[in-house]
């Protein structure tokens, strides 16, 4: 409580603006709807509101800086205030566009006002609890004043008087606070190109935000209105989206900083989709609880999309850019939400008042079509490079108080990271050299730096990581495991230089294997085929003096792709015959833990003419190959699936007929209980095999 005492006379004139812009909300929709007004002239009215937002989020923040925060907080409201009272005078759509119009632009710049005056006044350590306090009386003003049209009917304008009226309250405690409020600083500005190319999700998708959050708050009050509500049932149903928008961020906050926003935001959708199909159902049947879970679910769905989005833009942004990032991102919003209401206004009135909620679906799918889309041209943010999820309010403007766009206390790896990106920036020709100058002035800090410059810099990761390794190699292991975190992309060619490295011993072997180790289980995770890609370059490119890294790495290879390890342990024994016992043992094992062993198993029994197990297969290889360690490799190959004891023989036998017996001998000794199979096998090969040479 001690951090926030000072902001409770701020803190209670936003709930009071709250209040009466909740209330004018659902008000003024249902009276227009009452008095017989089309719904596309509805919807028109109800998205100049958001056209007002537009031109208060782009001059909002000069008229602040002009004449300060507590003057232009008591001129908005004297304004509002004005307003709400005007539409008691005229009826006219016309007109009520206009004031929808003038409120749009004094909320805006309301919101601004309350913001950056929360956001100066606070400080790193309360900033979180301020921000979480701000958007919980948002949304707790906002759903009392939904409540509110309980209480008379919405063409009565005793509604609109006390929306007036409560507008006006909400100056009193800022104008009868002690603080002088703060000075306005001015924010630099992004190019919308420049943001489009690093984050064009964020953009897409806050615009999508717009248009769906804009036509479901928007218009839900004449959805209530036109399938029978009460005015007191459309009040509870106007609430339960309030309630939901709130309530439902917090668990998908969470799992959105646990996985991959981009997947959370599709699974997001599909939910919010259900919802939608379903309310309209449910409310025609008249199972009014039920629909209002299945508003609260929908509405809390449609506003985590717009935060969900933000967290992946900001994850993708540097630091100092994400302010003025956040203003585009607010145009974005901002022009979405004029397009929504009028447009699905026009397919209310056309098909009726349930293709609102088609309309939201259709949204849905097009916004889920082009997250999968990015989702396979771009690899997800890596864990470390993440922001935090913020949970947003219903009109998402809190740009200075969001806690992740105050850096005071961002510890010293992101600051070393974001000063290399920065320079890095300006001379882009001079990033090697950047970084590793950085990381050189701070060396516990170079996973954070490698991480950030291959995230960045994906096309030059693998030089990334091989220069910093180079100059710091006692870090080599966390500076390619995070390179390959970033950009995964990058791990084969990241491989070819280490490989190179140790050849011509650049880089410690000993030390390097283990980081080239490390980097395929890492990639079994990430990237299998990454994985069995590493194992094909180290048989290649490693010396021969190191066969058990390569036979280990083939093992992890043979887990990521199992229907390749065949193919990828003969790639393996070509290239570094000495190790095939080796390759045989990690293939072998991983045979015999293959999911399919019980189908393996049966088809070995059945001896079906067309079966050949990978065992005979990686044991016919290893005898053309390295005819020397025929026996060996069989021998681990028989030990770990004894079943194909039969196909391995007859694949010796075709091998070398002459020198098969010999090779059974030695692996009956050694692997007994598969001998009566391999004798029988070899025995029928020869009898075959002569017959042929008599034909």
């Amino acid at each position: 409580m001690g951090a926030i005492s000072q902001f409770i006379p701020l803190l209670l004139s936003c709930a009071l603006m709250l209040v009466g812009n909740g209330l004018l909300f659902i008000v003024l929709p249902m009276s227009m709807r009452m008095g017989g007004t089309e719904t596309d002239t509805i919807g028109m009215v109800m998205s100049a509101y958001f056209l007002g937002m537009l031109f208060g989020s782009l001059y909002g923040r000069h008229l602040i800086a002009r004449v300060g925060h507590i003057r232009i907080f008591a001129a908005c409201m004297a304004i509002a205030t004005v307003s709400a009272l005007t539409y008691t005078i005229w009826e006219s759509a016309i007109v009520w566009g206009l004031l929808r119009v003038v409120a749009g632009i004094c909320n805006a710049t309301l919101f601004m006002t309350m913001e950056t005056w929360l956001s100066d006044s606070s400080n790193s350590e309360n900033r979180g609890t301020v921000f979480g306090t701000y958007q919980f009386v948002t949304y707790f003003g906002l759903t009392i004043g939904q409540m509110m049209l309980a209480l008379a009917n919405p063409q009565d304008n005793i509604l609109f008087i006390y929306a007036a009226g409560i507008l006006c309250l909400a100056m009193l405690p800022v104008l009868m606070s002690k603080s002088s409020g703060p000075r306005l600083t001015e924010t630099q500005s992004m190019k919308f190109r420049s943001l489009l190319k690093v984050s064009p999700l964020g953009v897409v998708g806050i615009f999508m935000a717009g248009i769906t959050q804009g036509a479901f708050f928007q218009m839900s009050s004449v959805f209530g209105a036109d399938v029978g509500f009460t005015n007191g049932q459309i009040a509870t149903f106007m609430s339960a989206t309030m309630i939901g928008g709130f309530l439902l961020q917090f668990p998908v906050g969470k799992l959105a900083d646990l996985f991959d926003r981009r997947s959370i935001l599709v699974l997001n959708l599909i939910i919010a989709s259900f919802a939608a199909i379903v309310l309209p159902f449910l409310a025609e049947r008249g199972a009014l609880m039920m629909t209002y879970g299945a508003a609260l679910v929908l509405s809390g769905a449609l506003a985590c999309v717009y935060p969900i989005v933000l967290a992946d833009a900001y994850d993708r942004l540097q630091p100092h850019e994400m302010v003025p990032a956040s203003g585009k991102l607010i145009l974005a919003y901002a022009t979405g939400g004029v397009i929504g209401p009028y447009t699905s206004s026009l397919a209310m009135k056309n098909i009726g008042a349930e293709a609102l909620f088609g309309y939201i679906v259709i949204a849905n799918m097009v916004l889920m079509a082009f997250v999968l889309y990015r989702m396979a041209m771009r690899a997800p943010v890596p864990e470390q490079l993440q922001e935090a999820f913020v949970v947003q309010g219903p009109t998402p403007l809190a740009t200075d108080l969001d806690p992740r766009t105050e850096y005071q206390g961002i510890d010293e790896s992101s600051v070393a990271a974001d000063t290399a990106m920065s320079l890095a920036e300006e001379h882009p020709e001079d990033l090697l050299d950047i970084v590793v100058s950085v990381a050189e002035h701070h060396p516990d800090n170079v996973a954070n730096i490698a991480a950030t410059a291959a995230y960045y810099y994906p096309e030059q990761a693998a030089q990334v990581a091989l220069y910093l390794c180079r100059a710091i190699p006692d870090a080599q292991l966390e500076i390619v495991s995070q390179v390959a975190g970033a950009a995964p992309e990058a791990s084969a060619r990241l491989t070819e230089y280490m490989c190179a490295d140790i050849l011509n011993q650049s880089l410690d072997p000993l030390r390097t294997s283990k980081a080239l180790i490390q980097l395929t289980r890492q990639m079994l995770d990430q990237a299998p085929l990454q994985a069995t890609e590493i194992a094909t370059i180290v048989s290649q490119e490693v010396p021969e003096s190191m066969p058990e890294m390569v036979a280990e790495i083939a093992l992890i290879a043979a887990e990521a792709a199992p229907e390749q390890r065949i193919e990828v342990a003969t790639s393996i024994i070509q290239e570094v015959p000495e190790a095939s016992v080796e390759v045989a043992a990690s293939v072998a094992e991983s045979i015999a833990a293959s999911p399919d062993e019980e189908l393996h198993t049966f088809l070995a029994a059945e001896e079906d003419e067309n079966y050949l197990g990978e065992a005979a297969e990686l044991a016919a290889v290893v005898a053309q190959e390295t005819p020397e360690q025929a026996v060996d490799v069989a021998t681990v190959l028989l030990e770990a699936v004894p079943e194909d004891a039969s196909q391995v023989a007859e694949s010796l036998a075709q091998v070398d007929p002459e020198q098969v017996e010999e090779w059974v001998e030695e692996i009956v000794e050694a692997v007994p209980e598969v001998a009566e199979e391999m004798t029988e096998a070899v025995t029928s090969s020869l009898s075959d095999h002569d017959a042929d040479k008599l034909d």
